[in-house]
């Protein structure tokens, strides 16, 4: 017995019903919400991100100090035996950061069923429209036109179209994504996803971890 397609309705870029479906795989667009996940790679996305460059010197690497500064004692000041003493102005850090590799590793079937997750979520909460970009559309009404389905609110347009994500780029409230690299940063940075029609089978292909 086959299950049922998953579809849902196609928009034109502004916002008008075309009367047209799309047929969705389930596997990455009715995926069940898994916060425990999406937290955890979240995480190491971040983790990564991080260049751990953070670097100071400790008392045996500051230069100078090779003798005591003064005598033991007669002098009336505090002992001292080194200037590159943690308590000497210009001397060595006490515990000092040395560079920390942040990098993680997470399985890449996690990765995207995380992603997925996060889009099923949005879909099932009517944050995620697909949209059709007309072969005809003026690039230089998309902005218009698209602000009309998002309402001025933080989006994320994932299109392949390089001249639709070139037009949109720059404008305060839109994030563009290509759908070869969407993350599960840019999933969930936003209040709004807008799929170009040409994008969701690249990201099926991508994110279905069933064997074809």
């Amino acid at each position: 017995m086959h299950k049922k397609k998953m579809k849902a309705k196609l928009l034109d870029n502004k916002g008008k019903d075309t009367g047209e479906k799309v047929d969705l795989d389930k596997n990455v667009w009715e995926v069940e919400e898994n916060p425990d996940l999406i937290a955890q790679v979240l995480y190491v996305f971040n983790s990564n991100k991080r260049q751990g460059t953070a670097s100071a010197k400790g008392r045996g690497e500051v230069s100078g100090g090779g003798r005591k500064p003064w005598r033991q004692k007669g002098t009336g000041r505090a002992r001292a035996g080194s200037i590159r003493s943690p308590l000497w102005s210009k001397g060595g850090v006490v515990f000092p950061p040395t560079g920390r590799n942040w990098k993680r590793k997470i399985n890449e079937k996690m990765k995207k069923k995380a992603v997925a997750s996060v889009l099923s979520s949005k879909l099932r909460e009517n944050a995620l429209d697909f949209v059709k970009f007309g072969k005809n559309t003026k690039l230089k009404n998309l902005r218009n036109d698209i602000s009309k389905i998002t309402g001025g609110r933080k989006t994320l347009i994932v299109s392949d179209n390089d001249d639709v994500l070139m037009s949109l780029r720059n404008i305060k409230s839109f994030r563009t994504a290509k759908p070869s690299y969407l993350n599960i940063y840019q999933s969930m940075d936003n209040d709004r996803v807008i799929v170009d029609e040409s994008a969701i089978k690249i990201i099926e292909k991508r994110l279905s971890n069933e064997k074809k």
